[in-house]
């Protein structure tokens, strides 16, 4: 008998309906985004980013995998880390009905280019956004620990607003046009915005409970973590203030900022797994280090591209290491939070009253693996494909990495239903 670390169990944890069902439905967008990838890896491999339907995939992995992760691991997570539940699981739910179905019929508008479906949901799934990011505003109001991980938070659901306005001036301009030659300007913002305030805040933040938890870690500090957070907070800010500035203010400030603000997180999560007692790493925590590797890579080639102009082609194949850098890295913690979760409300109950299974053995290790190596080496034949404009090699690197997401699926649907 073994029972799940404590650290994630919590009195006022919510209901396992609430983080289920975003996790489910995350997985969903997560297989459809994977299928979409080989849909349009020759229009990857063409360097047409902006392109509607790859803008429908990219959302499938953003808004869809990652935001939807976020939202239902913060409600299980915020008990935890702030002394503070979600503020109403009543608007949590609604904005759960909000959100995924508005999100479902703007990427629908967007793959089959109907300009009614795609305002009608991104309105809605405006809807949703605002209604977490109050909710979590008045969560995080509540909390008396302000640490690192509030910091982080905070700064993230400002950015989530500050991303839903300019994703609906995106939005809106692929029916009235009215941006212009702004469009690709517009579109860096809109993604730098959201990946640097909003989903790597999150990361910092979260993370930095998370990983010394799994791994054990232990006298990592945090100098590196509270830098990560200013740095990316003010990178995000200069962008989504000065992004019609000159050059200096409107590129490089804030690409230094948030270069620099990466950077940091990969050195406090490489000093967390430096420091761990765990030395055998499980698949999942085996995943995220090589997620936070594929970040790594991406780091490496902003600068390059942001100096020399790099081709079309290029700088789609950096926005494909970042973004399914972070999907790999959230895809990763679905092997260390799903299984407790399941095991927390399944078989806590029945602690000491019979021989139970460990945490960790309520999923294969074997197909665990399988599914990592596969999401890697998809996600490095893809971008390597893109960068050589190679449509045959990014169909190959998508279909990889669409067999790493199916086998991971199958093991969470398995793990759904597993009972005592």
């Amino acid at each position: 008998m073994s029972a799940p670390a404590p650290g994630l169990a919590a009195t006022m944890a919510p209901p396992f309906l609430l983080p289920g069902k975003h996790f489910a439905a995350a997985m969903l967008f997560l297989l459809l985004g994977a299928v979409g990838a080989v849909a349009v890896a020759p229009e990857l491999a063409a360097g047409a980013f902006p392109s509607p339907r790859v803008v429908g995939v990219t959302h499938l992995f953003t808004l869809g995998w990652i935001t939807t992760s976020i939202m239902g691991a913060l409600y299980q997570f915020l008990p935890v880390a702030l002394g503070e539940p979600i503020r109403s699981i009543r608007v949590a739910h609604l904005t759960f009905l909000f959100y995924v179905p508005g999100l479902a019929a703007f990427v629908g508008g967007l793959l089959f280019w109907s300009s009614p479906l795609l305002l009608a949901g991104a309105a809605t799934l405006g809807v949703g956004v605002i209604l977490f990011a109050g909710n979590l505003g008045a969560s995080l109001g509540r909390a008396s620990n302000r640490d690192v991980t509030w910091w982080a938070l905070a700064g993230a659901d400002l950015f989530l607003v500050v991303t839903l306005v300019l994703g609906l001036a995106l939005a809106g301009n692929l029916r009235y046009g009215y941006l212009g030659a702004a469009r690709l300007t517009a579109l860096g913002t809109h993604l730098h915005v959201a990946l640097g305030g909003w989903v790597l805040l999150v990361m910092v933040g979260v993370a930095h409970r998370l990983l010394p938890m799994f791994l054990l870690s232990h006298g990592a500090g945090d100098r590196f973590a509270r830098a990560a957070v200013a740095l990316l907070a003010a990178g995000a800010g200069t962008l989504a203030l000065g992004h019609h500035a000159p050059p200096i203010v409107s590129r490089w400030v804030p690409a230094l900022l948030l270069a620099a603000g990466l950077l940091a997180f990969l050195l406090q999560a490489r000093r967390f797994y430096r420091h761990r007692h765990r030395p055998a790493l499980d698949p999942g925590m085996r995943l995220a280090a090589a997620a936070l590797g594929l970040l790594g890579v991406g780091l490496a080639l902003a600068g390059p591209l942001l100096i020399a102009r790099g081709s079309p082609r290029a700088w789609t194949a950096y926005v494909l290491v970042i973004v399914l850098g972070i999907s790999l890295f959230v895809a990763a913690h679905y092997y260390k939070i799903v299984p407790f979760l399941v095991w927390y409300h399944r078989f806590g109950p029945l602690a000491g009253k019979r021989p139970l299974p460990r945490v960790s053995e309520l999923y294969a290790a074997g197909p665990a693996t399988a599914a990592g190596g596969l999401l890697v080496a998809g996600t490095l034949v893809l971008a390597l494909a893109t960068a050589l404009g190679s449509p045959l090699g990014a169909r190959g690197g998508a279909v990889l990495l669409a067999l790493g997401v199916a086998i991971e699926a199958v093991q969470m649907l398995l793990l759904s239903r597993r009972m005592p």
